[in-house]
């Protein structure tokens, strides 16, 4: 039995694929398949459930697996803990939310740990997760195995441009013949959006689509159409306005999910100063 072989074996249960595993390593599919077969006859059990073109780990993999992660958690951080580069460690980062935010986190992060690396991916259609030790998203159920923790709660509103601003009580069903500037069909922010739009009767119309913060700040200054975000000192935004829309109640919540596995060295470093920026809002 190799360290290499269980590896092979511990990213396999994770992905349930030899051949994304093989990209992983840089090594032919077959060999990660001939690797796990030859672990499963020294062991003298089937880890995985074979078909045509499926595999799936069972009871015995997973327990196996549970064991197996420990292990190299132990070992890993270990072995890190005794590296001499010891600020150099790679912090795997999906970003599906709160954008702007996280990149002055990574930017104030790096200041003070001049050494970290980051491999920072924002996309709100990424659905391979086990890429990352960190995904930074709003609360859902789908980040089966890590941990996580609230980064953001709160209150969202509506905003137009200084010159758009109607300084009334509103009911969205008010704004039904309005533009509005979306982030994009499959971001949180335009099912909110559409949400409340279609609880008073009407679908939004967009004027457009993008998924770039600075470009969504100049299409409402522009006076394109109307955003959607958190409220923002009047200072720091003086050609924005906040509509007074009673009906528009929604609270915006993220999380950050972290793979346990990952959490020593400089990912750990990170990891808390997140909880530290949590404790702000």
């Amino acid at each position: 039995m190799e360290l290499l072989q269980l590896r092979y074996f511990l990213e396999t249960a994770k992905n349930q694929s030899f051949t994304k595993t093989a990209e992983k390593f840089y090594v032919p599919t077959t060999s990660v398949s001939a690797s796990i077969k030859r672990l499963e006859e020294e062991l003298g059990v089937k880890l995985f459930d074979r078909t045509a073109n499926k595999i799936t780990i069972n009871k015995k993999g997973e327990r196996f697996k549970k064991t197996i992660s420990t292990v190299f958690y132990e070992l890993d951080s270990a072995i890190f803990d005794l590296s001499e580069n010891v600020n150099e460690q790679e912090i795997k980062l999906l970003v599906k939310a709160i954008r702007s935010d996280i990149t002055d986190y990574i930017i104030e992060f790096n200041k003070q740990n001049p050494k970290a690396s980051f491999k920072t991916v924002f996309d709100f259609f990424e659905t391979d997760y086990s890429k990352y030790d960190i995904v930074i998203d709003e609360k859902c159920d789908c980040y089966k195995g890590y941990f996580d923790f609230e980064l953001l709660n709160i209150m969202l509103k509506l905003k137009v441009c200084k010159e758009k601003y109607i300084d009334k009580k509103l009911n969205m069903k008010d704004l039904e013949n309005y533009n509005f500037i979306s982030w994009g069909e499959r971001s949180n922010m335009h099912k909110m959006l559409v949400n409340s739009c279609e609880c008073a009767g009407f679908y939004p119309k967009i004027a457009v689509n993008i998924n770039d913060s600075d470009c969504y700040e100049k299409l409402v200054k522009a006076g394109v159409g109307i955003g959607i975000g958190r409220e923002q000192k009047s200072k720091d935004f003086p050609n924005i306005k906040y509509l007074n829309v009673t009906d528009f109640n929604k609270k915006y919540v993220v999380h950050c999910y972290y793979n346990p596995f990952s959490y020593f060295g400089t990912i750990k470093s990170f990891i808390e100063f997140l909880k530290e920026k949590s404790k702000k809002y």
